[in-house]
């Protein structure tokens, strides 16, 4: 079976579509931020936006505060590593011709991309309280990085783009004074891939295990916000957006239609107008539900508050 290919963008030069050495070279950090907006100061109107940002507030508005606002600083975890390390040996991969895109090759891809992701600041002292773990992260992430295998064939895959960097500005809408005010959204799309019949499908990685599909909206809505961008700036609706769980070589997919993009601009207004009185008010709630047993931040979340244990009186 021959690779599908084509072009989204023509002449366009992109960070992941740039020709690089057949990708193994690039020694520069991958960023862990992906589709990070610039710094905001906590007390100004909202500029700018990510998708991962908007998914963030809209699944509790308090851990939008505290990751965005506050700036509180998470732990890092190997399990973020692995998702940096895997994300840069898979771009990497498609940068190899098709006949070269098979396991060895990728895992190859893996080990480099791991010691340089090791060697960031962020993650330099990840193993130091166990360094005995170091190896054994290593060799179940690799297992995780070769799952990829059992999704798809990279072989017949010529994406459209990889590592696209995208942005869009929306207006206020109707349903407010409009004063000429423009939110820039701005992210990071993992994988653009053709279509039967010169369609575009959305594709995005992720390391662990899919969860029930219940608990996907706050995925599948950074990939319709992403979806959106594309729809607006090339005038071309992508026909799926698609999450790879490598974790268990799941894929869950969602259909995208003009209609549904056109309530994500909508979601995307109301969210900027709750995300600047949020700021203005100083007033995020809290929103508990199952996702907060994965939050780092509960510890100092009030809505965990009553549950924490009471201090030591004798300290």
């Amino acid at each position: 079976m021959e690779p599908v290919s084509g072009t989204l963008l023509k002449g366009a030069e992109t960070p992941g579509s740039r020709d690089r050495a057949a990708g193994a070279e690039r020694t520069e950090p991958p960023c862990t931020d992906r589709d990070a907006p610039a710094p905001m100061d906590g007390s100004e109107p909202l500029a700018n936006l990510s998708p991962s940002r908007a998914s963030d507030f809209k699944t509790c508005p308090q851990l939008y505060k505290f990751r965005h606002v506050d700036k509180l600083p998470s732990i890092p975890t190997p399990a973020q590593a692995r998702g940096t390390a895997v994300h840069l040996a898979l771009e990497r991969l498609f940068l190899l011709p098709a006949a070269e895109r098979h396991p060895e090759r990728l895992l190859e891809l893996f080990d480099v991309a791991w010691e340089e992701t090791l060697q960031e600041d962020e993650y330099r002292e990840l193993f130091a309280e166990d360094p005995g773990s170091r190896e054994e992260y290593h060799r179940s992430s690799r297992e995780v990085a070769e799952r990829y295998f059992r999704i798809e064939d990279p072989r017949v895959l010529e994406p459209l783009e990889r590592e696209l960097h995208v942005s869009l500005l929306i207006d206020e809408g109707k349903s407010r004074q409009d004063d000429g005010k423009q939110l820039e959204i701005r992210g990071v799309i993992d994988r653009l891939d053709p279509a039967p019949g010169g369609g575009i499908v959305i594709t995005d990685y992720k390391t662990g295990r899919a969860p029930p599909l219940r608990f996907a909206d706050s995925s599948f809505f950074a990939l319709k916000v992403y979806a959106l961008m594309i729809q607006e700036n090339h005038h071309r609706t992508p026909d799926l957006v698609r999450l790879l769980y490598l974790g268990n070589s799941e894929v869950h997919s969602l259909p995208v239609s003009p209609t549904q993009l056109r309530g994500v601009k909508k979601q995307l207004q109301a969210l900027w107008w709750a995300i600047d009185r949020a700021i203005s008010t100083g007033t995020f709630p809290t929103r508990k539900s199952r996702l907060c047993d994965w939050c780092s931040y509960q510890p100092v979340c009030p809505a965990w508050a009553a549950e924490q244990p009471p201090p030591d009186p004798g300290n």
